[in-house]
């Protein structure tokens, strides 16, 4: 019964009659009853704990999808602890109210007969007059897991597909090559007499030149599509930039492009795999290169964000169409009259092995900008802190 009312039934009790008193009650019984109904059809299993961890409200999901002892089944008032759950989840739930896990929704996998269920258990500040309680809130996502593995599975044969007809596309040419050229070697010792040793020696430098292709295309592909063998360790990510800018001049001087690289004194030691991603890098930078035929600038830069560091890479290239931009990672997809098309694969594989993200925008004739966001760990964000700290007291002390 609401407070509200209560208090209104207390005020009035002596003058209002009997009958009206009766009705009152009758009406805010139907209504927390029609309340108590719709709670317990709901799809998804709520608990409700009071400040003390004592459960105030459960529905009739929650005891269905919440595994427990069958001989010590939940009830109003029962205390978190003496709760006879599944015990990750109990666990979980103890860690959460305790403060020691942030209060984020977890997913749970258990076996019912011979089915797998993944349950998801998320929560929901209830702020009342007597305190903050928590709505945990039980979802069934076993249809939606199993959706997204579909999808997964679909997009991965896809995948394949396409990285299949790459290759078929990429071994095509060297192959034709090999063949016509070992068809004019068996010509050139069928003639009679002395063997033209300058044309044989020209046909199997061909064929030595097309063998080495073909194991560049295997190499490239067995480096897109095999697990990598990440080996993270702290270092500084503007390291890695000005060795790569040092690396590139040359070329660059070559192709009169300008590198401009401006990098952030104060950033934090990131962890990276120092092989994997200046091969990352490269791959970007090469591609900028590639799209500036003419000469142009290539932009480097590095900035802190909140918790992750930014590079930046911007060329003065060709751009790329808009129809393709959401195509430039895929496999063996290139616009280039030469490559593989598996450059752009690679650097989205290094930058999600990172746990990073990878952004690019474009717009044709006015050039193309990458954009990578790597995480950096709360003890490096911390060191950073400290650092800045020490280095305006030095500052303000000169």
């Amino acid at each position: 019964m609401g407070n509200k009312l209560l208090r209104k039934i207390l005020d009035d009790l002596a003058t209002l009659p009997e009958s009206e008193i009766r009705k009152l009650v009758s009406d805010e019984l139907d209504e927390s009853d029609l309340l108590e109904s719709l709670l317990s059809s709901l799809p998804e299993g709520h608990l409700v704990f009071s400040p003390e961890r004592k459960l105030v409200y459960f529905n009739a999901s929650a005891v269905h999808l919440l595994p427990s002892d069958r001989r010590r089944r939940m009830k109003k008032d029962m205390y978190l602890d003496s709760m006879m759950i599944d015990p990750d989840v109990k666990k979980f739930l103890q860690a959460v109210f305790s403060g020691d896990e942030k209060m984020e929704a977890k997913d749970f996998v258990f076996q019912r007969g011979d089915a797998i269920i993944t349950e998801r258990v998320s929560f929901k500040a209830l702020h009342l007059d007597r305190g903050t309680f928590t709505d945990v809130i039980v979802q069934d996502i076993t249809d939606e897991i199993r959706k997204e593995s579909r999808l997964r599975r679909s997009e991965s044969l896809a995948s394949m597909t396409t990285m299949a007809a790459g290759i078929a596309h990429e071994i095509k040419n060297p192959l034709a090559a090999m063949k016509i050229h070992l068809q004019l070697m068996r010509k050139a010792m069928q003639k009679k007499g002395a063997i033209d040793l300058e044309n044989a020696e020209r046909y199997l430098s061909v064929v030595d030149e097309e063998i080495d292709h073909l194991n560049s295309i295997a190499v490239d592909f067995l480096f897109a599509v095999r697990p990598m063998d990440i080996e993270l360790r702290l270092g500084s990510i503007n390291d890695v930039i000005d060795d790569l800018t040092v690396f590139l001049s040359p070329e660059a001087t070559d192709k009169k492009i300008k590198i401009v690289a401006e990098t952030e004194k104060f950033m934090p030691r990131i962890e990276f795999d120092s092989r994997y991603m200046r091969q990352c890098l490269l791959n970007i930078a090469e591609n900028a290169f590639a799209a500036m035929p003419g000469g142009g600038t290539l932009s480097i830069s590095t900035r802190l964000d909140g918790d992750y560091e930014v590079i930046r890479i911007e060329d003065t290239g060709t751009g790329i169409d808009s129809e393709h931009l959401e195509k430039i990672f895929e496999p063996y997809f290139t616009t280039k009259a030469s490559g593989t098309g598996l450059g752009l694969t690679v650097v989205y594989k290094v930058i999600k092995e990172h746990k990073g993200d990878i952004f690019v925008s474009s717009e044709p004739g006015k050039g193309t900008v990458f954009t990578i966001k790597l995480p950096v760990p709360s003890t490096e964000r911390k060191v950073l802190t400290e650092k800045k700290e020490d280095d305006y007291a030095d500052a303000s002390d000169s």
